[in-house]
């Protein structure tokens, strides 16, 4: 099955424009990764850091740990899973993730996030196994 792929509006007269500038879904998952990455407290998106720096410098892309769909009106909805830090204030971390995924991916498709749900997957300590959620432990 094919991604999905939206439309961005390149201007309000549509009818001297070029063509469309369509951005693919993975690409979008591409910028959540990133932005996500670098904020303090959490260590990887939808798996652990070796998994999330593999992922990183290989050719393939994976949407692991993202989501990425439209409402009705044409936003993103957006879906991340996440590892955080042991210690950190995890629901302060998850509103700046929140904050920040939003932002970037605003600033570079041009298109408004309707929402960012995050799901925080579990925490580890710097040097210890991963401390998993309850669910993954059912």
């Amino acid at each position: 099955m094919e991604p999905q792929e939206s439309t961005i509006e390149t201007g309000e007269d549509q009818e001297s424009s070029l063509g469309q500038i369509k951005v693919n879904h993975t690409v979008v998952s591409t910028i959540v990764k990133m932005a996500a990455i670098n904020v303090a407290g959490v260590i990887a998106v939808g798996g652990n850091f070796v998994d999330n720096f593999i992922a990183q410098i290989s050719s393939k892309e994976s949407d692991k740990g993202v989501r990425v769909s439209e409402d009705e009106a044409g936003n993103y909805e957006i879906e991340i899973r996440v590892m955080m830090e042991y210690g950190v204030e995890l629901a302060k971390t998850a509103e700046t993730l929140q904050m920040i995924v939003a932002k970037q991916v605003t600033n570079m498709t041009g298109k408004p996030v309707a929402g960012v749900d995050v799901i925080i997957e579990g925490v580890k300590m710097a040097g210890e196994k991963e401390i998993e959620s309850e669910e993954e432990a059912e």
